[in-house]
């Protein structure tokens, strides 16, 4: 065996070892928390961050996620109720118990944010979502998120998330693309201008 088929073999049986190692864990351990970090760093570190602080915008940040809003949203996602091929795959398998460890897991992480310097769009994203815009009928998007948008058991934390995410799914409601669907939000969301919602985007994400 040349001595780079022999570095090969060593590293798969090293990662399989490791893989191996982590299922035991999550298999033998009784503490949810493992159990989630476990799941957490085999099946969502990739897109979601080991710890929830996701880099890609396409995929939201879950530190700091209100646990039980998150693993409804899993459950949702197992049954097919919430439509992703990708989620679909990466909650195959797992139990109700592992889905509600991963859940706690990352809703203990500390929340991350996307600062932002401009002030006057800021501004107007505060008002926007404190006060709503009268003019157009948008009520204020603290009434439902709450004024720090923190999250509830039905609603996401929307604090510290990434913009880009933020107006991606508020436009998803827009459309009704199918991926997302909620009676209120579609309605909000036709009455946010381009410019409302950038803000509000902007002001959600420098929240910590």
């Amino acid at each position: 065996m040349n001595k780079s088929w022999q570095t090969a073999l060593q590293r798969t049986i090293a990662a399989l070892g490791i893989g191996m190692a982590a299922w035991g864990v999550q298999a033998q351990s009784t503490d949810p928390l493992v159990v989630g970090e476990v799941v957490a760093r085999d099946r969502c570190a990739v897109c979601h961050g080991p710890c929830g602080q996701s880099v890609a915008p396409n995929f939201p940040r879950l530190a700091g996620q209100n646990a039980q809003y998150l693993a409804r949203q899993l459950h949702a996602f197992a049954s097919g109720e919430r439509k992703s091929t990708a989620m679909s795959e990466k909650v195959k398998g797992l139990s109700p118990s592992d889905i509600e460890a991963v859940a706690e897991y990352y809703a203990r992480q500390k929340p991350g944010h996307t600062p932002s310097g401009d002030e006057l769009l800021l501004s107007v994203g505060r008002f926007v979502y404190e006060r709503g815009n009268r003019h157009t009928g948008l009520p204020p998007c603290a009434t439902c998120h709450g004024p720090g948008a923190a999250g509830t058991t039905e609603l996401p934390r929307l604090a510290g998330q990434h913009p880009q995410y933020i107006m991606r799914q508020v436009q998803a409601f827009k459309q009704g693309s199918g991926a997302r669907d909620n009676a209120i939000m579609r309605v909000m969301s036709h009455r946010l201008s381009d410019l409302e919602l950038e803000a509000v985007a902007a002001y959600l994400g420098n929240l910590k």
